[in-house]
């Protein structure tokens, strides 16, 4: 099969969000089991990865109207593009790249037919492919807009809502929507009414064949915790429940892997400064910025226990994965579909979002109790392996991909005429 998938995240750009981890996870997958993957991404400085069967082209966020009329461009760059870039320069910047998308994608399909696409709803990134109606459509639904910018960014009011739209609009257009967890349809279909809730797909990874041991009691108890540094990921609620604990458990330390999206005003440094006065305790607190995937899974691999202590929404969690997958006793709070990745609390312990003192007491547990801590590794482990691995779940992902063409009926036999008609109209 020719599959497309369209994703302005994609990997080696950098600040990567969970949707270029997972567009990047899928190309390789598919592209590994015969069928040849064509990536239409947003630049990237770095050299591409090799990947079999997989081809990546990168496209800019620039658009030019296809117009004729040399005042309605002036009028577009002089006027729209400028009062559009000061109200919100992320958000237009990203529908910049939607409205390039379009042309670019047909022009791939003229060179490379393609059977089917895949698109993010993240920034309306498969909007345009779906209107223009030429190809089949899977729509992934990782995690609403209007979800998430009330908590990262506040400006540009008018232009979040138009995104958050835009995306709400483009599921419409999909043959096949899908969701990585069952929270996350349950939440999508409310929050979207929808009439039939997505299908559930979960994200996945290549799980190791063998779990690595945790460290031995006289070795440091590293508590890991691996993902952006931002507020509704809730380092500073780990950072407070680690000092209420670090005296009672002197070989504990606390490593946050991750870059530092704290806020414009504060670096997350200053925010552990404040929270832990104690100099000592802070000393064993590490902020080591980001870090390649492949190191980070290696620190998850030497952790004595891995936390992810999101007080917001999280619609799968990369993070959590990755820990189970690396056979860590795991610590999340009850957000989103965390609680759902360990299985209700079957394997990891789960908390209360932004309660300091019950994360304390979880940890406070595990570095206390050996066996519980080798109970809660095997068992993520095992789950990561039967539930999340590659293997098992990516023939989900094909059979969405065969009923998209399936629903769509016969492929249209020349391309051009309607993406052209839609951009004249934009």
């Amino acid at each position: 099969m020719r599959i497309g998938l369209v994703s302005y995240e994609y990997p080696p750009q950098r600040g990567l969000g969970g949707v270029g981890t997972y567009t990047f996870r899928l190309a390789g997958a598919l592209g590994r089991a015969g069928n040849e993957v064509v990536v239409l991404a947003g630049p990237s400085e770095g050299a591409e990865f090799d990947q079999p069967n997989v081809t990546v082209h990168r496209v800019p966020a620039r658009y030019d109207p296809p117009v004729t009329f040399r005042g309605l461009k002036f009028l577009y760059w002089r006027v729209l593009a400028r009062l559009m870039d000061s109200a919100n320069p992320l958000v237009w910047h990203w529908l910049r790249w939607d409205l390039a998308s379009l042309p670019a994608l047909a022009e791939i399909h003229r060179a490379t037919p393609l059977d089917v696409i895949e698109a993010p709803e993240h920034a309306a990134n498969g909007l345009f492919t779906g209107l223009s109606r030429n190809w089949p459509m899977v729509l992934r639904v990782h995690g609403p807009w209007d979800l998430f910018f009330g908590i990262n960014r506040n400006d540009g009011a008018a232009l979040n809502n138009l995104l958050a739209n835009l995306e709400k609009q483009s599921l419409q257009y999909a043959q096949v929507s899908t969701v990585p967890s069952l929270s996350m349809g349950n939440f999508i279909t409310r929050r979207w009414h929808l009439a039939q809730r997505p299908v559930v797909i979960p994200n996945f990874m290549d799980v190791p064949q063998l779990r690595p041991p945790l460290p031995d009691e006289n070795e440091p108890q590293r508590i890991v915790c691996a993902g952006r540094l931002e507020r509704f990921k809730g380092q500073d609620v780990l950072v407070q429940a680690f000092a209420m604990i670090a005296a009672k458990h002197p070989r504990a330390q606390l490593l946050l892997i991750g870059p530092d999206q704290w806020s414009k005003k504060h670096r997350f440094a200053e925010v552990v400064e404040k929270l832990v006065p104690n100099e000592a305790i802070r000393s064993r607190i590490q902020l080591s910025g980001p870090q390649p995937l492949v190191s980070t899974q290696d620190e998850l691999r030497r952790a004595a226990i891995a936390v992810v202590p999101s007080t917001g929404f999280e619609s799968f969690s990369f993070s959590t994965l990755e820990a189970m997958a690396a056979g860590r006793p795991t610590v999340v709070s009850r957000a989103g579909a965390m609680p759902e990745l360990l299985d209700y609390g079957r394997c990891g312990m789960i908390c209360s979002p932004g309660d300091a003192g019950e994360l304390a007491i979880a940890l406070d547990r595990l570095l206390s109790d050996r066996e519980l801590r080798e109970n809660f590794a095997g068992c993520a482990y095992e789950r990561a392996r039967d539930v999340y691995d590659t293997q098992a779940v990516l023939p989900e992902f094909v059979s969405a991909y065969e009923l998209a063409r399936e629903r769509f009926g016969p492929m249209p036999q020349r391309l051009g005429e309607r993406e052209e008609q839609i951009l004249q109209l934009i």
